[in-house]
């Protein structure tokens, strides 16, 4: 019997550009970074979109996704390894489904 970690909703993320970033904030924050960005507008010019996501500080750094109706609160969720006890994955809903429609 395979055991399958429950999804655990931890919180809420706010959005009001219409996109999600997923990165180690140590490679664009400060003065040490090696992808900064000085600003959300030097952010923005190095966005460029291919398929609802980009890399604009280059690959490997974090992506940019975009968020399914843009602005809003969504729920966040974690996965936690049984044996170890780490955070295994990270969900965010940016449009909810019925249950019965990811059954199918």
């Amino acid at each position: 019997m395979v055991y399958e970690p429950d999804w655990q909703e931890i919180g809420h993320m706010s959005v009001d550009a219409g996109l999600c970033w997923v990165g180690d904030p140590c490679y664009v924050l400060g003065d040490d970074a090696s992808s900064r960005v000085t600003d959300w507008i030097d952010f923005c010019n190095k966005l460029h979109k291919e398929e609802n996501h980009s890399q604009p500080l280059g690959e490997g750094v974090g992506v940019a996704v975009s968020t399914g109706y843009g602005d809003g609160s969504y729920p966040v969720s974690i996965m936690i390894d049984p044996h170890s006890e780490r955070v295994m994955a990270i969900r965010v809903d940016f449009i909810k489904e019925e249950e019965d429609d990811w059954n199918e």
